[in-house]
């Protein structure tokens, strides 16, 4: 994986200022007396040029989609991790465990973890052990965009996801850039970057590398486990809570003939950090490491499928390993560890796509991929635990029918998902019991998209984008087969998770001579049947997945980005996510599932380009986030509070010199707050950053090949 990743919120844009005293003027001058002429000269005229508001960027996958996309390099803050950039992105709710550097996961729409699909650089990053993507090893350091697809799985990332897709996009080789980075902030955290790129003929390179170390020593409230006794408990500093980390991106495109082009990523990661156990019982020695890697080859062409036609293929691969050392049992996980588990990942796809005169254009997805999955426990009385394995190949095609007379696009899609599972058991005596059958499982995905333009004007657009879609998840081998500690238990019996999920939205983008507005505004629903919930037992606290529940969710999504004049500009979203326990636990049916805030919203007002003396300029931001109506459990007893975190920071800017210093701060008020129950979250927090901005004006975006800028 990789480090923190940066999200802002789908659309970016940018209005027109109003005219200022250094923008270009046009004069017509009179011709000189000796020009001959054959009418009376025009009357000298001026024009004031104004630059065009840039349009929002736009999600690049799905033009039916709900979708948001997020540029990290807008984001104002001194130091981002994926988690805060999200913050701005409705139908998101992020679960930390800690500061900055621990664990972290993602839902949308009222999903859990494992149904939602997280790609970098369209290669799938959820492994087949299953537990969802940690968020804080996703690095945004070289992270060109971030595309939020919520409800909706775009065909050409192959498998399906209830609740959604992310796709991370690194960033694109080719223009001349060198920058670097430094910062430090609050709980002993330290960090730096440096990245560059250009060109060489044919061949265009990026490579990044970043650092990242933190204490994290923030002070909390030890209840020492006994939350009705208040008598005991103590403010005192996490421990063992430091986090060490480096990560690095290479890409290289190389222009072949025609309209055609090869793409090499690598992308490596690794993470050494104290496990702190939970707040009432902090823990002293138990460690825990990741390491990853990634690498793919692609190819990319507009000439190989017929006019207009579009085709992308790419063979990836990817490694990682995770290392528990817990040989005092402090993390409570079951028993003593040293574990070392690998999970190794192989695979290509591709997807190619072409119009059909101006009526239609269709597309296909055809992808394939092998997982393996290996547990080591060196402290077990069988270290080396069972491999297991598991094969997927995917098919999929979508076509877009245009009806030109009703200005309509319906999107039918359609894909099937086949996987098969090697099993591994053990007999009574502790050894591999062979011969054992494989498991398949076949998942039919169905979707349907529908986009119509309401006004096309050229200071107004508004669109009506809806969808309607069957998708499925199949269980995770820790869901199937436990963990081999003897506290998570397996379930081969587990069916697949099946949902429907449905919504329609309404997309406004407007511009004026001195402001602008984006707006997105979106309902939605869905209904998931064969809900897999983890079962506890009330005997040495072992857990069991199984097929117990269902869910039904409502919601409405308020996107919003206005910008007034070269000044202002505003950022905000608005969820109100309803989502009901339907299981035949009485104790929790009709409840708000846990862990999924009724009600959450964000909102930043900024000031940018405020000229000061010396060709210095500075900007300044305020941010507040809020969430309420979030509960511990599925009876809904224990109420997690509404919160409010408010924020701000000031940012320097030399533009002559390419030089920026930022400030910024979290949670100013210094509010103690949890994400998950005794796992405390850091109070007041200040990061500062000194940077030195990339040479080159151009902005990257894209694919390379397809990019105006190479003379194609």
């Amino acid at each position: 994986m990789i480090r923190p990743l940066v999200l802002t919120l789908t659309l970016a844009w940018t209005l027109t200022p109003p005219a200022r005293a250094d923008e270009p003027v046009a004069e017509a001058v009179a011709p000189s007396a000796d020009t001959p002429t054959l009418a009376p000269p025009p009357p000298i005229t001026e024009t004031i040029v104004r630059a065009r508001p840039q349009p929002p960027a736009q999600p690049s996958a799905d033009q039916a989609a709900a979708a948001s996309v997020v540029l990290p390099d807008e984001s104002p803050r001194a130091y981002d991790d994926l988690a805060s950039l999200l913050a701005a992105v409705p139908g998101v709710n992020v679960v930390r465990t800690g500061s900055l550097g621990t664990l972290s996961t993602i839902t949308l729409r009222g999903s859990n973890p494992d149904q939602v699909r997280i790609y970098i650089d369209g290669v799938p990053v959820n492994i087949v052990d299953g537990g969802g993507v940690d968020l804080s090893t996703l690095p945004i350091g070289d992270v060109e965009r971030v595309e939020i697809y919520r409800g909706s799985s775009p065909l050409q990332f192959g498998q399906s996801a209830l609740g959604g897709v992310i796709s991370i996009t690194t960033r694109t080789p080719g223009p001349a850039r060198a920058s670097a980075r430094t910062g430090t902030g609050s709980f002993g955290t330290m960090f730096g970057d440096v990245s560059g790129g250009g060109r060489l003929g044919r061949l265009r390179l990026y490579l990044g590398l970043h650092g990242f170390m933190a204490q994290g020593d923030f002070p909390y409230l030890n209840d020492n486990m006994t939350a009705l006794n208040p008598a005991d408990d103590q403010v005192m500093p996490r421990q063992n809570n430091d986090v060490q980390q480096g990560d690095g991106v290479l890409r290289a495109g190389l222009t072949l003939t025609g309209r055609r082009a090869l793409t090499l990523g690598i992308i490596g990661f690794a993470r050494e950090q104290g496990l702190p156990g939970p707040g009432g019982a902090p823990t002293v020695s138990a460690r825990f490491g990741s390491k990853r890697g990634l690498a793919y080859l692609g190819y990319e062409s507009r000439d190989d499928v017929g006019p207009g036609g579009r085709l992308s293929a790419q063979m990836f691969a990817s490694w990682q390993r995770d290392r528990l050392h817990d040989p005092a049992m402090e993390s409570g996980l079951g028993g003593a560890s040293m574990t070392h588990d690998t999970t190794t990942v192989v695979g290509a796809n591709a997807h190619a796509s072409r119009p059909f005169g101006d009526w239609a254009r269709g597309a296909l997805v055809l992808e394939g991929r092998r997982e393996s999955y290996q547990p080591i426990n060196d402290l077990a009385a069988v270290p080396v635990g069972l491999p297991a394995s598991r094969y997927t190949g995917v098919a999929g095609g979508e076509i877009d029918l245009r009806w030109r007379w009703a200005d309509l696009d319906v999107i039918p899609s359609a894909r099937l998902e086949a996987l098969q599972d090697t099993l591994s058991r053990r007999n009574t005596g502790g050894a591999p019991i062979e011969g054992l059958p494989a498991v398949y499982r076949r998942a039919p995905v169905l979707r349907a998209g529908l986009v119509r333009p309401l006004v096309d004007r050229q200071a107004l657009k508004m669109t009506l984008k809806g969808n309607v879609g069957r998708y499925v998840r199949v269980p995770s081998f820790i869901e199937l087969y436990g963990n081999g500690t003897g506290k998570v238990l397996g379930n081969a019996d587990l069916v697949p998770e099946q949902g429907t999920n449905a919504d329609v939205g309404i997309w406004l983008d407007g511009a004026g001579e001195r402001a602008a507005i984006v707006s997105r505004t979106t309902a939605f629903a869905a209904r998931v049947d064969d809900l897999i919930q983890w079962q506890y037992s009330s005997f040495g606290g072992q857990a069991r997945a199984d097929n117990v529940a269902s869910a039904r969710v409502l919601g409405v999504e308020q996107e919003l980005r206005l910008s007034v004049g070269r000044h202002f500009g505003f950022v905000g979203q608005a969820t109100v996510l309803d989502a009901r326990d339907r299981s035949p636990n009485t104790a929790a049916y009709d409840n708000q599932l846990p862990l999924h805030p009724r009600y959450r919203g964000y909102l930043r007002p900024e000031l940018t380009h405020l000229a000061m003396p010396a060709g210095l300029e500075i900007a300044a931001y305020a941010d507040a986030e809020w969430r309420t109506h979030d509960f511990e459990d599925p009876a809904n007893i224990v109420d997690m509070h509404a919160r409010l975190l408010l924020g701000c920071g000031l940012t320097l800017a030399w533009p002559i010199g390419r030089l920026r210093a930022t400030a910024s701060a979290l949670n100013l008020t210094g509010t103690q707050l949890q994400d998950v129950p005794t796992w405390a979250l850091p109070g007041r927090a200040v990061f500062f950053a000194v940077a030195y901005a990339p040479i080159g004006a151009e902005a990257e975006s894209g694919s390379a090949i397809f990019d105006p800028r190479y003379g194609q």
